[in-house]
């Protein structure tokens, strides 16, 4: 988990200078952006093509 930690602090100052950029609230995305993230655990995606199924679960 700590490996991702820069990648994060790196997605997140992106997003706030585009949302200075298109004049959208810097907080409030952060929240709908949180939600999102705080939404997805029990997400579950089947993908299938041909004879190849995978599988990806959010806990």
């Amino acid at each position: 988990m700590l490996v991702f930690l820069p990648v994060v602090v790196l997605a997140v100052l992106v997003g706030a200078v585009a949302c200075l950029v298109y004049h959208v609230s810097v907080v409030r995305a952060l929240a709908t952006g949180w939600r999102l993230v705080a939404a997805l655990p029990g997400t579950r995606f089947d993908l299938e093509q041909g004879r190849t199924a995978v599988l990806v679960s959010i806990r």
